[in-house]
């Protein structure tokens, strides 16, 4: 045990000096919450982009093939037309 007197003043010190030390603290996790936060929603955007490129491509390749498959008539009778 210490011979010094602790008074009021320098316990409130020493509890404004944790709170600021918390604070600093808490607000440097919150940033970095935030960050990644930021980083993942960028990530999600990229994935949701590439899901709509595939997809649009795919769509394409249908329109195609379907294009294809619908020009069938006129394909038998150019055949039909030769034998």
């Amino acid at each position: 045990m210490s011979n010094q007197s602790v008074t009021d003043e320098v316990i409130l010190e020493g509890f404004r000096s944790l709170h600021e030390a918390m604070a600093l603290g808490f607000d440097r996790v919150d940033r970095r919450f935030e960050a990644l936060e930021k980083r993942m929603e960028e990530g999600f955007a990229a994935v949701d982009r590439r899901f709509a490129e595939s997809d649009a491509r795919m769509l394409r390749h249908f329109d195609e093939r379907d294009a294809g498959l619908y020009d069938h008539d006129r394909r038998i009778t150019a055949i039909e037309a030769k034998i």
